[in-house]
């Protein structure tokens, strides 16, 4: 017999098993960490796709796992790692969710996908402008993603990503018909824009007490500062809210956890700029918040300077995106978890692993265009209930991430270019 449970019942519980768990010893982490080692996924071989006629590849591994912490019932972590790549490093990320009673302690995993989006975003235009030789004093990415559940707390639970905004400031002498062709090349080389305005083939596999689970469990942990330091560097902090200069923002959403509006839909801002690093020239600063109760502003790093002498200084914006996509369906995958909890299932714990495999042709010419061209999504869940159950758990974990549908099904795209403050899409 089902026993049904509310959702202040099912956290009270959550919090019992978190704080037993952390009668052990309670790891504290930065928010982000270089790693010297990587530990590969589990699930499933990475590998490195072979770039031939001028093409770069990047395919990014990640492999993700709960922090018990009774405080903050969504924390976990993630490896990222562009597969193959000496000049990149493994990074360490942690994620948390905010709400009514819990203010975050690290980035929701919408924040690193909408950094990721813009940042990368960001790249290109700063590639394009080398590769066409335009003298451009300043060139920053403003953006706004709208997301969206349907029926939460229900066997018909789903998420989308349902428009993405992406607005371009240029300040510049060059003149308009030249700034135009700038926004469309480096729009056909933003290989994360064109996973989301396209469909993407993705290869789901999962996998119920595995063998592959031995050994790996969640443990206890917190995470001790906003600030991240990484070789003197601050790699992520918090920062004041954000204005957007052409973006209008709603308030923060405030959130009941007791009675999710249906449809829930909220919104991810971002602000991506250059860091000035002369060394580290497609460093970025990303600031992005999601426009929710007791959500933070971030002030995060990305390094896409790929080719350039030295170590890199952050995660690139695509590791930022792929991870931001696991962290998401983990959040989904502990949100059903309560959503099972209601009808007396229980699932002890479960973890994402990931591979994105973006590629650009024509690297660093006037005709260079990106594209994601596949991924490989795995989850693994450990629990007592028949496979079918845990099966069908993961499946609408899946149906409920909003970042795997953004990337699955084509997205609205809406990018436009503002030179020295003028719209030159109005009219066009």
């Amino acid at each position: 017999m089902k026993t049904g449970l509310s959702t202040a019942s099912i956290l009270a519980i959550l919090a019992i098993s978190a704080a037993a768990a952390l009668a052990q010893d309670a790891k504290t982490y930065q928010v982000g960490t270089r790693l010297d080692g990587y530990n590969s996924p589990v699930m499933f071989t990475p590998t490195k796709a072979v770039p031939v006629n001028g093409a770069i590849t990047e395919n990014i591994a990640t492999t993700t796992q709960n922090i018990l912490n009774q405080e903050a019932g969504f924390l976990k972590k993630g490896l990222v790692k562009p597969i193959g790549e000496e000049a990149f490093s493994a990074w360490e990320l942690v994620s948390d969710e905010g709400g009514a009673d819990h203010r975050q302690t690290a980035p929701n995993p919408l924040t690193y996908y909408a950094a990721g989006t813009s940042s990368s975003l960001l790249t290109q235009l700063e590639r394009m402008i080398q590769v066409m030789d335009l003298e451009v004093e300043e060139v920053k990415v403003e953006s706004k993603i709208s997301f969206r559940w349907n029926d939460p707390m229900t066997d018909h639970w789903t998420g989308y990503t349902d428009t993405v905004i992406s607005n371009i400031l240029i300040t510049s002498n060059e003149s308009p018909e030249v700034i135009r062709e700038l926004k469309e090349r480096a729009v056909e080389a933003w290989a994360v824009g064109e996973a989301l305005a396209n469909e993407t083939a993705i290869d789901v596999g999962i996998s119920v007490n595995s063998d592959d689970w031995l050994g790996i469990q969640s443990a206890p942990g917190a995470v001790g500062s906003p600030i991240s330091m990484d070789h003197g560097r601050k790699i992520t902090d918090v920062t004041p809210d954000l204005t957007l200069a052409t973006v209008e923002i709603e308030p923060d959403l405030s959130v009941d956890m007791h009675a999710f509006p249906n449809p829930f839909v909220f919104s991810e801002i971002s602000i991506a700029e250059s860091a000035g690093d002369a060394e580290r020239p497609y460093l970025h600063r990303v600031r992005a918040k999601s426009l929710t109760e007791n959500y933070q502003t971030w002030d995060l790093l990305t390094d896409d300077s790929r080719g350039y002498d030295g170590i890199d200084a952050a995660p690139t914006s695509r590791d930022l995106f792929t991870v931001g996509t696991s962290f998401c369906l983990m959040s989904q995958l502990t949100a059903n978890r309560f959503y099972m909890m209601s009808q007396g299932q229980q699932i002890d714990d479960f973890r994402v692993e990931h591979q994105f495999d973006y590629q650009q042709d024509n690297f660093m010419t006037p005709t260079m265009t990106g594209h994601l061209d596949g991924v490989i999504t795995r989850i693994a869940v450990d629990s007592d209930v028949e496979e079918e159950i845990a099966v069908d758990y993961a499946k609408q974990a899946l149906a409920m991430c909003f970042a795997g549908e953004g990337i699955m099904n084509a997205t609205e795209m809406k990018t436009s270019v503002f030179l020295n403050g003028e719209n030159l899409e109005e009219g066009v």
